[in-house]
């Protein structure tokens, strides 16, 4: 009988272990970096709901090293795994087109005496910084529950820096652009990417391919067709999960719609845009109450008409030499036809090569 009575016991303790373990999950994760703290991988901040962190997230080919980055955070986020690839919806880069600096267990991010947000590595080494145009000192690292991470001056208002103003490949509810996005290379692969959509100084929209080479106009696949002296157009993603240019005089123009008006926009759903690794930018949408493996759902694509025929000057299609493409809503799938195999399995996109001896 005491056994039984103890086994009853323990297990009507068990829930209140596991609710007092949550609890203490998220007494304790901070929502704030001030001047003297630091964070080391794989701590990260989070947003006051808890739906976004900041921080360190480790490669998924090689968890001995960590980008830094902005993630959705669903579930609590108390997994062991990394978050998903397509959680990610910022990360550091040395600039827009540059290299993404890899973190180390050693690796450091602090805000420093002289008032810099600074990533530097185990021997001291500066990693990335966050670039601002002020002479201030900052004070303060803070993460938005728009899942926009912003370094304040001393007063705790003013904006040195944000990541919403260096945009990767992703658009959130309420973000503009002004300058790129850049795609991945692919959807774990951290690096700039081959695809781009831009709003240039003449006012035009773009998507580009590969703009390490050749100028704009041999490398873009699609446009608008806005210039305009006076350039000023603004990219913006809004909270209806639509995407739409504004140009210098105010009008407003849609590059992908938005969710029907019934189903609440960002008051139900998660919402982000991305240019995606396979050239195409997508919006997508989950429902807010959704858990950590609930699916994403595509609700509009650009170009609207495909992306298989898409072609530049230079690039006759999306797939590389001897290999086709298929369409889904989902991506574009570049194949090897029989007797055919990638040139770079890692990249598909690269084309086929004969798999017999010449």
């Amino acid at each position: 009988m005491p056994t039984t009575l103890q086994g009853f016991a323990l297990s009507c303790l068990l829930p209140f272990l596991a609710v007092a373990h949550l609890l203490l999950a998220m007494a304790m994760a901070r929502t704030k970096l001030t001047v003297g703290d630091v964070l080391t991988p794989p701590d990260y901040i989070t947003s006051p709901s808890g739906g976004f962190a900041f921080g360190f997230r480790a490669h998924d080919s090689d968890p001995s090293k960590f980008i830094l980055a902005t993630w959705f955070r669903f579930g609590g986020g108390n997994s062991s795994r990394p978050p998903q690839p397509q959680f990610v919806v910022w990360f550091a880069k040395e600039s827009s087109m540059g290299a993404t600096p890899n973190a180390t267990a050693r690796s450091v991010l602090s805000i420093t005496t002289d008032g810099q947000l600074t990533l530097a590595d185990g021997s001291n080494q500066v990693l990335w910084t966050a670039s601002t145009s002020s002479t201030r000192r900052g004070y303060v690292l803070t993460l938005s529950d728009f899942g926009n991470a912003r370094f304040l001056g001393g007063d705790g208002h003013t904006v040195l820096w944000e990541s919403f103003w260096h945009p990767t490949d992703t658009l959130l509810p309420g973000q503009t652009l002004q300058g790129m996005l850049l795609s991945k290379r692919a959807d774990a692969e951290f690096t700039t990417g081959r695809y781009s959509l831009a709003a240039q100084d003449d006012g035009n929209v773009v998507l580009c391919v590969d703009l390490f080479t050749g100028d704009t106009m041999q490398n873009a696949y699609w446009a608008t067709g806005t210039n305009s002296p006076s350039g000023n157009t603004t990219i913006t993603f809004d909270d209806q999960g639509g995407l739409s240019y504004t140009l210098y005089d105010g009008t407003v123009n849609t590059l992908i719609p938005p969710m029907a008006s019934s189903a609440g926009g960002s008051s139900n759903y998660v919402l982000f845009a991305r240019m995606d690794t396979d050239g195409i930018v997508r919006t997508y949408f989950r429902p807010r109450n959704g858990g950590e493996t609930t699916s994403w759902t595509v609700s509009g694509t650009l170009p609207s008409d495909g992306g298989c025929k898409l072609k530049t000057p230079r690039m006759q299609g999306m797939c590389g030499p001897g290999s086709y493409c298929v369409e889904t809503k989902e991506r574009l799938s570049c194949l090897c036809p029989p007797g055919y195999t990638y040139i770079d399995t890692q990249h598909t996109d690269s084309g086929c090569t004969p798999a017999f001896e010449p």
